[in-house]
C-alpha cells in the first residue's frame, strides 16, 4: 500500500502515528536542541512519521480500534513517554552543571533568556552542550530514531487505548529518572570534589596565614578550579557521557516489551 493510499484508507492510523512521533520529537528535542523552531520540529516529525507509517499499518492494534480520540490521545501519551525517556537522560549533564555552578558560585549571574520563562545557569548550559555534542558524536540520535521506529512494532498503534502503555513503556518511564540522577552525580562528583578540596585548603591556609583575601577572590579561584576540573575531564563530559547516555537510551528502548496483539493484521 502506497503512502497516498494509506492516507486515504487509514486516516486514524496516520493521525495516531503523527501524534506519537510529534509529541516524542517535541519533548525529546527540547532537551537536545531547545532553540529549534516549531517549523523544524514539525518537519522532522512528519518525516519520521512517514517512515514509521508502513510498519504501523502492519503491526496495528486490536481490531476494531477504540474511538479515534482515544487512539490519538493514547498515542500522544506513548510519544510523551519516549520523549521524556530521552530528555531525562540528556538533562543529567545540565543537572550536574547546575550543581557545580551552585557549589562553586559560578552561575554567571544566571544568564537570562527574555524569550524563556526561567533563568538558566551558564555552567549548566555549558555542560549540556558538551554532553549533547558527545551524544550526537557517538550516534545517539540514530539510536533514538531506531527506537522510535521500533516502538510501532513493540507497542502497536491503538494498544495504549487498551492499557498497553502501562505494561509496555510504564516501567521505562518510572526507572529512567533514577538512572539520570545517578548519572548526573557521577558526572559532577570529580569536579565537585576538586572544588570542596580547594575550599578546605583555603580555609586551612587562611587560619594559619595572616592574609585577608579581597572581595570575590576566593569565589574567583573556586570558579577557576571548577573550570579546570571540567576542562581536564572534557572527554568524560563529551564522549564518555555520550556513550553512557546512548547505552542508557538503547537499553531503555530495548526494555520495552512487545505487547501481544490479538486480531491485528500482523497476527492473522
Amino acid at each position: 500500500m502506497s503512502l497516498i493510499e494509506t492516507l486515504r484508507v487509514e486516516p486514524v492510523i496516520v493521525a495516531a502515528v503523527m501524534a506519537r512521533v510529534g509529541v516524542a520529537v517535541a519533548v525529546g528535542m527540547a532537551a537536545v536542541f531547545p532553540g529549534a523552531t516549531l517549523r523544524i520540529r514539525a518537519v522532522l516529525a512528519v518525516l519520521l512519521a512517514a517512515a514509521a507509517l508502513p510498519l504501523a499499518v502492519i503491526h496495528r492494534g486490536p481490531e476494531p480500534l477504540a474511538p479515534w480520540p482515544l487512539v490519538v490521545a493514547g498515542e500522544a501519551v506513548v510519544g510523551l513517554g519516549f520523549g521524556l525517556a530521552v530528555a531525562v537522560v540528556l538533562a543529567a549533564a545540565a543537572w550536574a552543571g547546575g550543581l557545580l555552578g551552585t557549589v562553586a558560585g559560578l552561575s554567571w549571574a544566571d544568564d537570562f533568556d527574555p524569550a524563556g520563562d526561567a533563568q538558566a545557569a551558564g555552567m549548566a548550559t555549558l555542560c549540556r552542550w558538551l554532553a549533547v555534542g558527545g551524544f550526537l558524536a557517538v550516534g545517539g540520535h540514530l539510536a533514538v530514531v531506531a527506537g522510535l521506529m521500533e516502538s510501532v512494532r513493540r507497542l502497536p498503534v491503538g494498544i495504549a487505548a487498551d492499557g498497553g502503555f502501562v505494561a509496555g513503556l510504564g516501567p521505562v518511564v518510572t526507572t529512567l529518572p533514577g538512572a539520570a540522577v545517578a548519572l548526573a552525580v557521577s558526572l559532577a562528583l570529580p569536579a565537585l570534589t576538586a572544588v570542596l578540596v580547594f575550599h578546605v585548603a583555603a580555609a586551612v591556609c587562611l587560619r594559619t596565614i595572616r592574609f585577608v583575601p579581597g572581595q570575590g577572590m576566593l569565589q574567583t579561584l573556586a570558579a577557576a578550579v571548577l573550570l579546570g576540573a571540567v576542562a581536564i575531564g572534557a572527554d568524560t563530559w563529551g564522549g564518555g557521557f555520550g556513550l553512557v547516555a546512548r547505552t542508557r537510551v538503547e537499553q531503555a528502548l530495548a526494555a520495552v516489551p512487545t505487547v501481544p496483539v490479538e486480531g491485528g493484521p500482523a497476527g492473522r
